[in-house]
Formats: C-alpha cells, sequence, structure tokens
C-alpha cells in the first residue's frame, strides 16, 4: 500500500506532527511505502531551519532528515502556505531584504497543483 502523508499540524504544540512522523515510522515496519509527505497549513513550520530545542529534548526537524534520508522521502511544503508563515528560502528573503532564509534544506517546493497530479500515485491519503 503506497501512503501520500498530509501534515497540517506545527512541529510542536500539537500531536499532529508527531502522530504524522510516528505513522510514517510504522508504515514501513509493515512493508508498506511512503514517498511523499506534504506540509500545508501550519504544517510548513515543520520546515524551519530555525526550530532549536533543548538538547534534552527531542527534535523534530533532525527526526524529519533522518526520515527523508533512511527512506528517500520528498518532504514537500507548500509555498504560499509557507510565504504566508515567513518560512521562506535564501533566495526569497534576499528579495524581501532580509540576509537569510529559514526554509531547512530537508525539504522542497510543491504548489497544490502539483500534489494535485500526484495524487493519483497513491493508495491512501492521510491528514495530521
Amino acid at each position: 500500500m503506497k501512503y501520500l502523508i498530509f501534515v497540517t499540524g506545527p512541529p510542536y504544540g500539537s500531536q499532529n506532527a508527531i502522530s504524522a512522523l510516528l505513522f510514517v515510522k510504522s508504515v514501513f515496519l509493515m512493508n508498506h511505502s511512503v514517498k511523499k509527505i506534504f506540509f500545508y497549513s501550519s504544517g510548513v513550520y515543520n520546515a524551519s531551519s530555525m526550530l532549536s530545542p533543548p538538547e534534552s529534548e527531542w527534535n523534530i526537524l533532525l527526526e524529519w532528515g533522518k526520515l527523508k534520508k533512511k527512506y528517500d522521502l520528498q518532504l514537500c511544503v507548500c509555498p504560499s502556505s509557507s510565504y504566508r508563515r515567513g518560512i521562506v528560502s535564501d533566495k526569497i528573503a534576499i528579495q524581501f531584504g532580509y540576509f537569510k532564509g529559514c526554509f531547512s534544506s530537508y525539504f522542497q517546493w510543491m504548489s497544490l497543483s502539483e500534489l494535485a497530479y500526484s495524487i493519483n500515485n497513491y493508495d491512501r491519503i492521510i491528514q495530521f
């Protein structure tokens, strides 16, 4: 079974993102697949390179990165949702007059229309 994961919850302050991450891990343990995780609405905060919890706490950004590397996942972020929330790449940040953006290199941009075209490739869509 092929899953598309749709994350709308922030990395901290709700269980959505953590539940999504744990669900993805369990999908792979059951020998199913996830190739794409799409972050939308407040879920785009998961792509912020500025996430820096204390060392004694769990760092969800690093966990997303580990999953991406281990399973060759695409971590996709909606650009419109990101721009509204200040999650921008270095290139966009410079256009707005800032020195540096805060978009993590683990993630990539993907529009809603691109997401819509890819939906037919999956058996299930799970939203967190």
